[in-house]
């Protein structure tokens, strides 16, 4: 049988031996391959689940690291609670209804008395911010928290009154959630907060002044959340505001004409001294004195008030949280 007559099966043959052995081959390859990723894999999954499983492993310096840190910070903590001490009040008690009126009547009396000697002018109805109680009568529930507020007033305005401010113009106390009958759930905080809301005018030192005393205070913590300050005057001063005035006295020395206005030779001094005609009459300089410079600057620069819309929030620190 010659290879000619066979030719075909001898081809098909061949061919069919290389695609045997070329997917032998492949699937000999494939199996490594897979074998080799199936024990990468088995492997990762092995180390995370002991790591998840296991503690952390901090070593012993990183450990003393964190202790002393956690250690420091709770000491700080400790130490910033501490400070909050004398703002502090955690008991408030109630009192007599009519208890409160008069502590409210006592501290508008006083507050009128030290404006008064201030030269502070205030609203004639304001009673530091509660004078609805002078209309309605208080709920006796509230009295301990209004009290409360009311001494916080009562040292605020005292300020006013320290820093000289000119003229209070309007206050507003926003009612507490108690007074409009809902109830305050004060679990888990700290501190609660007792705004009030003025307006005022005064010279710019005296602003600095009050806001230099709530900062000072060591028996009610004042924080400043809002404040807003215009001067009253819309536009800037000129060379115009300035007035530069001559002293009477300086002004009578340097006429020609002396003091007392015009001179006849023959009523003083010597006819010979008179000036001939046509010749000039020199005025003899004179010296007026130093100016006020600080005068002429107050002229040139404004002396203005400015207006002040302030909102103040008085702290009332609670218990502190315990630390773990």
């Amino acid at each position: 049988m010659s290879f000619q007559e066979n030719r075909f099966p001898i081809i098909l043959g061949a061919t069919t031996a290389v695609l045997v052995g070329g997917l032998a081959y492949w699937g000999i390859s494939s199996s490594g391959k897979y074998a080799t990723a199936k024990e990468d894999y088995d492997s990762a999954v092995s180390e995370i689940s002991r790591l998840t499983r296991g503690p952390a492993y901090p070593d012993s310096a990183n450990v003393s690291a964190k202790g002393k840190a956690v250690a420091d910070y709770k000491t700080a903590v400790e130490e910033m609670q501490k400070s909050f001490d004398k703002y502090r009040e955690t008991k408030i008690s109630n009192v007599g209804v009519d208890v409160f009126g008069d502590a409210l009547r006592k501290a508008r009396a006083e507050l009128v008395e030290k404006f008064e000697k201030s030269g502070t002018e205030m609203p004639g109805d304001a009673h530091l911010g509660l004078g609805i109680y002078t209309r309605e009568t208080v709920n006796a529930k509230n009295t301990g928290l209004l009290l409360y507020q009311l001494k916080a007033f009562e040292t605020l305005f005292g300020y006013f009154a320290d820093a000289r401010i000119k003229e209070v113009h309007n206050i507003h106390r926003p009612l507490l959630p108690e007074e409009q009958g809902k109830k305050v759930d004060l679990k888990g905080k700290s501190y609660r907060q007792h705004p009030i809301e003025i307006t005022f005018s005064g010279r710019e030192s005296s602003l600095r002044s009050f806001l230099s005393s709530l900062d000072d205070s060591d028996e009610f913590a004042y924080v400043v959340r809002t404040i807003r300050i215009k001067n009253e005057r819309a536009t800037a001063p000129s060379a115009k505001d300035a007035r530069f005035e001559v002293p009477k006295e300086a002004a009578e020395e340097a006429s020609p004409f002396g003091a007392g206005g015009f001179e006849f030779p023959d009523e003083e001094g010597d006819a010979d001294d008179a000036p001939a005609e046509g010749e000039a009459v020199v005025a003899e300089e004179v010296d007026a004195g130093p100016s006020d410079s600080g005068q002429i600057l107050k002229q040139v620069l404004g002396d203005e008030l400015i207006e002040v819309f302030v909102r103040i929030d008085v702290i009332q620190f609670l218990d502190p949280k315990p630390l773990p």
